[in-house]
Formats: C-alpha cells, sequence, structure tokens
C-alpha cells in the first residue's frame, strides 16, 4: 500500500475497479465523483473499453500490471461470485486492500478459504453490503440497541428484473437482507426455511421471489422475501422491539427514510443521508488511509454465504435446513 500518513490528507487514492460490466461501469462513475478517490486504472480482459466509460483510465488486462504501473491504494472488485473468491485471494496474498462485492462466494468452503487467506496474510478492505454503510440503516441498528430485546424483523426487496442465468435469486437479492438481519441480531440463526414464493416467465425467462424464514436459538424470527418478481422496486426493512418498531425504507427513486413508532403512530427520523455506495467507498477509504479494518466484514460475509447455502438447500430439499453455531463477531453497526 501506497498511503503514508503524511500523504493522508493531501491527495486522492488511486484505486481501481477490477470488471468492466455494469455494476463495474457504477463503481467507476462514483470513485471518479469522489473528491478523495482517483480512479487510476480499470482491470478487464475486455480487449478496447471507449473512454467515456474508463472516464480516461488506463486499462490493464492483469490486476499485478495495474498496482506496479500506477502505484495504486487499492483495487475495487466487480467480478461475479463465481470468479471473485479466486482474484481476491490473490490480492489478498499482496498485501493490497480490497472492495469486495456480496455475495462473498458461491458455497461455504470458497468463503470459508477467503477468511483463512484474510487470517493467513491480513485484510484492509470492506465486503459491499451496501445498505450496511446507509446512514438511515446505522442509526436503525443503534435505535435497536438502545432498546430491549428484537422481537422479530421482517424484510421485503426486490425489483422487477434483471435475470440473472449464472445464480439464483436468493444469492442475488437475499445477500442485503442477511447481513442486515445478521448485523442486527449480532448471531447466525439455528435454521432457515426458504421456498419460492413467486414466479413469472417473461420472455423464456423465469423471474422469482423466494422467502426465508431464520429462526435465531432465542426464539426470534427474520422472514424475508426478496426477488426479481416484484412489480417495481422494494426496499422494506422493520425490526419490532417490544412494542416499538424501527423501520428503514428505500423507494424506486432510490430516496432512504427512517421511522419508529408504535402500531400506527410511526414518526420519521431525520438522518443526514448519504447514498449507500459512496458511504461505503467512503469507509473503505477511511480503512486504505488508517491501514486497518475489514476483518468483521469478512467474517460476517463469511456467515452470509453460509445462511445461502442452507437456504438453497431449504428450497431443493423443502425442508427447515439447521446451521451449526459458529463464533461470530457482527460487524458494528457503525462502519467505523
Amino acid at each position: 500500500m501506497t498511503v503514508s500518513s503524511e500523504q493522508a490528507d493531501s491527495r486522492p487514492l488511486k484505486l481501481a475497479v477490477c470488471g468492466s460490466g455494469r455494476w463495474g461501469q457504477t463503481l467507476m462513475r462514483n470513485i471518479t465523483a469522489a473528491p478523495d478517490l482517483e480512479l487510476a486504472a480499470v482491470i478487464s480482459t475486455r480487449s478496447s473499453i471507449p473512454d467515456e466509460i474508463t472516464h480516461g483510465a488506463p486499462v490493464f488486462d492483469d490486476w499485478r500490471m495495474a498496482v506496479s504501473r500506477m502505484n495504486l491504494d487499492g483495487i475495487v472488485l466487480a467480478l461475479p461470485p463465481d470468479r471473485q473468491p479466486a482474484v481476491a485471494a490473490e490480492i489478498m496474498e499482496s498485501g493490497m486492500p480490497l472492495f469486495l462485492e456480496k455475495p462473498l462466494a458461491l458455497n461455504v468452503e470458497s468463503a470459508k478459504r477467503l477468511v483463512q487467506a484474510a487470517g493467513d496474510w491480513g485484510f484492509v478492505g470492506l465486503v459491499d453490503h451496501l445498505h450496511l454503510f446507509a446512514p438511515e440503516f446505522q442509526e436503525l441498528v443503534r435505535q435497536v440497541r438502545s432498546r430491549d430485546t428484537v422481537r422479530s424483523i421482517t424484510s421485503v426487496s426486490g425489483n422487477s428484473g434483471p435475470y440473472r442465468d449464472s445464480w439464483s435469486v436468493c444469492w442475488d437479492w437475499a445477500p442485503h437482507d442477511v447481513a442486515m438481519v445478521l448485523t442486527v441480531m449480532e448471531s447466525v440463526p439455528v435454521s432457515v426455511e426458504a421456498r419460492i414464493v413467486d414466479r413469472i416467465g417473461k420472455g423464456g425467462q423465469i423471474f422469482e421471489n423466494v422467502r426465508l424464514i431464520l429462526t435465531f436459538a432465542d426464539g426470534v424470527v427474520a422472514d424475508i422475501t426478496t426477488g426479481n418478481a416484484f412489480d417495481r422496486r422494494r426496499r422494506e426493512f422493520a425490526v419490532a422491539v417490544d412494542e416499538f418498531t424501527v423501520s428503514y425504507a428505500e423507494n424506486p427513486e432510490n430516496e432512504r427514510s427512517l421511522a419508529m413508532g408504535r402500531g400506527d403512530d410511526m414518526q420519521p427520523v431525520r438522518v443526514e443521508s448519504v447514498p449507500p455506495l459512496t458511504a461505503a467507498l467512503n469507509v473503505f477509504a477511511g480503512r486504505v488511509r488508517r491501514e486497518a479494518g475489514g476483518e468483521a466484514d469478512l467474517a460476517l460475509a463469511a456467515e452470509v454465504v453460509r445462511v445461502l447455502s442452507a437456504a438453497e438447500l431449504a428450497i431443493s430439499e423443502e425442508v427447515e435446513v439447521s446451521i451449526d453455531q459458529a463464533a461470530y463477531s457482527a460487524t458494528s453497526g457503525t462502519a467505523g
């Protein structure tokens, strides 16, 4: 890593985006727009990428070449979850700070290997369960923890599309909801039930919504419905504490809100809003400059993969799947 204490406040961090698909292009735009970040390189196997996509950044087909040529401070991955683990492990071994995508992997063993690699080589970075970094969600966590025991959690999220043929809606949509639930609960569930609740065929493609029921050791149940078969974008996450409810929502225009109250008397809570991706990049930049932070993100991401793997088994076998309890350290809810 190239940041020194003298440089930390004087120049933008030089980042590379690895992956040039739709999400990679979103990351490029957001990094370019950030005053304390610089899109120094793009890493892609595509032979030719227009400058308007890369914002003039040079393109390399190998991350090692990008690091050596551009003196990078960090790498931001925008790779599919089946490809991410192998690339991430190599970058971890090099010591380069790393911004990882959700889900961390598509199976438990790959996720475990990344956690082990971080233990062997160290890890500075972040796993982009985006909503964990939204100020509204962080305030929800603070409000919940200042009160009594959680009674229940309900989450509804999704959209009309997009369709993916490489992994299911459970892996595509549920990582955010599961990460939010585990962060609030500070534990992993003991069992998972899951089933497809909506299935719509369009143009030869199948769009689905899946329902996950996560049951925790103290009897708390988290009820998640998510997928790509909604008629519009949805994001509603509510935590019931005694007779009190705290609710985080995001509308189709990407505007987030927080409300608290009893019964139908829900009152808005004013929070200085920052787009979740902007907030996540800010947290990543802070960790890079401090040369510390990210291990809890990685541990949480591995537990999310474990829950999703159990959910997929529950769907295919039509049974409730038990999850063995394991040592787990949740994120603090403040993303510091």
